[in-house]
Formats: structure tokens, C-alpha cells, sequence
């Protein structure tokens, strides 16, 4: 089991949701959904703290032995310093990092990042307004793209927006791009991109959507209690059509020319 994998046992285990448990970490969701996914990893520090949330030892937390692990020695170690001598162990780390490391040996044990050619990718251009997990986000109305890459192929798509908030995790992440085509309401239940308002100060919702008389419900997927139902009437708002893909998009640090 990978640390992201045992970080999401953890808290299924104690019943937190992730935006609770970034709050007690003082860190975003988005930073914190990011160690679960094993696309970035906890700072020294906060392994500390998540120990301390957990009341649980290190070795647990990153599910390591501690006889094989000198991280875990370091970590303990760590744990038993002042403020002042932690901020010290954090600050003689951060110069380390900074100097030129000699080139390491040849090593079954190193796996090499994952980079990608920029030729072999699809791209999509995102337009600049964001859709609104949560509750609603502002359009400015520019109609401005910018394009992200991935390496998977895209279905049939009409236009494509980046998600903001956590409302539809875990199907939709925060932050992640979704397509989708113009073609209006068609089934209850599927997933939609839906406008509220008029021509520049539209709100833009990606939301699973059902049809109640002369409005529309909008429902989040996130089990958390925080996210409730709300109606659009038909009047004011208007389908644009079902979400087709959802995609993370490429870190451009890792594509070569």
C-alpha cells in the first residue's frame, strides 16, 4: 500500500472528510487531496501532525517498518525537538536541498520520473471561467482559453472548463478539466454543466442535475452534509449540455519538446 493509499485509510477509518482534515493541518483540500492521489507528498512537519491527529505512530503513518527505515528514525527524532530545534532541523533541510547534489549511482531502487513527449499528447483548451463545484463562480465573459495536455484521448467535446471546489470528489476533483458537449438537458440524473443568469453575470455549476416540474436540482456528489440540494428555475438558467470526460491535466514540467 502506497502513502496516498494509507493516508485515505487513515481518515476513512476516523470518519474525517478531507476538507476537515485540511483544515486541523492549516493547508488547502486541493494540497491535501493531492497526497491521497500520490502526486505530491506531506512536508516532514506535517506527517508530525497527522501522527498527532491520529494518535498513531510514524511508521503507521507512511506504513513503513521502523528497524528499515531511516526516514522513520529521522521523524521520531524530529518529534522529540523544541519549536526552536525543529525550525532549525527544517531550516539546515531546506539548505541541503538548495546545494548541488553529486549525480547518484546506477540503482535498481530508482525509479525515474515519468515524462511525456509533447507530440505523443492531446491537448484541450480550457476556457478561463471556471465551473463551480460549490457554490457558483462569476463569468467575466472573455471567452479566453488556454490549453492543458494529457495523455489520454478526449471523447467529442464542444467546450472544456477547469473544476473549483470539492462538492463533486471523488468522481470530480477540485482543480481537475472537464468536457462536455451543447446539447441540452436530455436524462435525468447525468451530470451537467448549467448556467444561472444573464450575459456576464452568469453563475456556472458542474452538478448531477434532475428535473422537477419547472426547475432544476441541482445535487453534489460529496457525501459531505455541507453540500446540499439547490433548485434553478428553468426561467433563469439554461442546460448547456452532459459533462463527457474528466481529466487531470499534465504537469508541463514533465513534457518534452
Amino acid at each position: 500500500m502506497n502513502l496516498g493509499q494509507n493516508l485515505k485509510k487513515l481518515r476513512k477509518k476516523h470518519h474525517f472528510t478531507q476538507k476537515e482534515l485540511a483544515e486541523m493541518l492549516d493547508i488547502t483540500q486541493g494540497t491535501y487531496a493531492l497526497w491521497e492521489k500520490k502526486t505530491g507528498n506531506p512536508a516532514l512537519e506535517m506527517i508530525v501532525k497527522l501522527g498527532d491527529i491520529y494518535n498513531t505512530p510514524i511508521d503507521l503513518i507512511l506504513n513503513e517498518q521502523k528497524s528499515d527505515s531511516p526516514f522513520i528514525e529521522l521523524l521520531n527524532i524530529y518529534n522529540t525537538l523544541d519549536a526552536e530545534q525543529q525550525n532549525s532541523i527544517l531550516d539546515f533541510s531546506r539548505f541541503l536541498a538548495t546545494q548541488k547534489a553529486e549525480p547518484l549511482p546506477p540503482s535498481d531502487n530508482i525509479i525515474p520520473l515519468q515524462t511525456y513527449r509533447r507530440e505523443e499528447l492531446y491537448t484541450i483548451e480550457v476556457a478561463d471561467e471556471q465551473l463551480s463545484a460549490g457554490f457558483g463562480q462569476s463569468l467575466n465573459d472573455t471567452q479566453e482559453t488556454y490549453t492543458v495536455f494529457t495523455d489520454i484521448r478526449p471523447g467529442r467535446y464542444d467546450g472544456a472548463a477547469r473544476i473549483k471546489g470539492d462538492s463533486m470528489q471523488p468522481e470530480y476533483p477540485d482543480s481537475s478539466i472537464v468536457t462536455f458537449v451543447a446539447t441540452g438537458f436530455d436524462r435525468d440524473g447525468d451530470i451537467y454543466v448549467i448556467s444561472e443568469g444573464g450575459p456576464g453575470e452568469e453563475q456556472l455549476y458542474c452538478k448531477q442535475v434532475f428535473r422537477e416540474e419547472e426547475s432544476f436540482r441541482c445535487h453534489s456528489l460529496n457525501p459531505d452534509p455541507q453540500y446540499k440540494d439547490f433548485y434553478l428555475d428553468e426561467e433563469t438558467s439554461r442546460i448547456v449540455g452532459p459533462v463527457v470526460d474528466c481529466i487531470e491535466a499534465i504537469n508541463p514540467e514533465l513534457i518534452e519538446n
